[in-house]
């Protein structure tokens, strides 16, 4: 009986949590309510530079730059009400308009006010010239950013978002929902999710800032200034990345960094192993701080290292394939020495696991 009414209420939750993010309004029971959509379009002269801003609280938005001059929108207007002639009353009283305020054209959606039990969604597919700044909100749906010559922020309080193609500053966030970017270039990158895996990759940027509460990051063929990657609960996956400092950390989950090259790197975890595998253009004297709490290293260093070389476990093994000059005491957890003659430094510390450098 426990176990049949626990699956009642988690059908419950699911329909409930899948309502509100639809945009709808439809209570238990009440199945047979009608839908009116309706389509409207929109068109403005917008010059190389300008910027777009478009917000819905209910319903998609994709922009696509293009080899076009004007701002086109297509508005899907979608309404719920008790009955088809209700829903066809309040979908012709929503009001598309697009406001030009300067090099800043809005769009925007006058709606009526609504009883009980109705709802409005409006989606947006907007196309605009290449050369555009975009900046996108929404409460309940997905954003789509494609080939924009701009700086780009999106926002959503629910629902994924993807950017394709951007050429500027990137900025991309969501309460509950993924996040993909492929081929950004020329700006700094910021994605931040609350709850939901993050996936950049082929990006050239200034400084990028990845975090997500919940979830994994998997980056692959990155370069910039500075790369920090932050997941609360997930794994990290690295490719091909390339940057002067690399700050790399998870409170539970793996750290896996395959041909990284940086000159300062840090990589933590909580509580899950260590894999870095420095490239071949990786400077000789590097500053690696690679510690977890549970969990094992294994570290291959750049050709030629030289520098300080420090390596601890409270439980586990220390091996090394690479010669090392110990100083101070010899000891089966500790293992302290030198490579060469060079500023590098080597930092591995795990609590419980063993360690690895080659």
């Amino acid at each position: 009986m426990k176990k049949r009414y626990s699956t009642v209420l988690t059908l419950v939750f699911c329909l409930c949590s899948l309502l509100i993010v639809t945009g709808c309004d439809i209570q238990i029971g009440d199945w047979g309510k009608a839908k009116y959509e309706r389509t409207v379009q929109r068109q403005a002269t917008l010059g190389p530079g300008s910027t777009v801003v478009a917000q819905t609280s209910f319903g998609y938005v994709t922009i696509i730059g293009a080899d076009v001059t004007d701002c086109n929108v297509v508005a899907q207007i979608r309404v719920q009400a008790p009955t088809e002639e209700e829903a066809r009353e309040i979908a012709e009283q929503v009001k598309i308009k697009l406001e030009s305020v300067g090099q800043t054209l809005t769009v925007k959606a006058e709606k009526p006010p609504i009883k009980r039990n109705r709802s409005i969604s409006i989606s947006y597919d907007i196309t605009v010239p290449k050369q555009t700044n975009v900046e996108c909100a929404n409460s309940y749906g997905a954003i789509k950013l494609t080939n924009i010559d701009g700086n780009v922020k999106g926002k959503t309080s629910s629902g994924s978002i993807t950017a394709e193609n951007i050429q500027g500053s990137t900025q991309l966030n969501t309460s509950y929902g993924s996040i993909t970017c492929r081929d950004i270039s020329g700006g700094d990158i910021k994605l931040k999710t609350s709850s939901g895996n993050i996936k950049l990759s082929n990006a050239s940027c200034g400084d990028c800032d990845v975090h997500t509460s919940y979830g994994s990051i998997t980056a692959d063929e990155l370069k910039g200034s500075s790369l920090k990657l932050h997941s609360a609960s997930g794994s990290i996956n690295v490719t091909e990345a390339s940057a002067d400092s690399a700050d790399i950390s998870t409170t539970y989950g793996r750290i896996t960094c395959r041909q990284i090259t940086t000159t300062d790197l840090t990589a933590k975890s909580g509580s899950g192993s260590i894999d870095i595998v420095c490239s071949d253009s990786t400077p000789a004297e590097i500053i690696a701080n690679v510690v977890t709490s549970y969990g094992s290293i294994d570290f291959v260093t750049p050709p030629d290292f030289t520098g300080q070389v420090e390596l601890i476990t409270s439980y586990g093994s220390i091996r090394t394939d690479l010669p090392i000059t110990i100083t101070g005491e010899i000891s089966k957890k500790k293992l302290t020495g030198t490579i060469g003659q060079g500023n590098g430094k080597l930092y591995l510390k795990t609590s419980s696991g063993s360690i690895r450098i080659r």
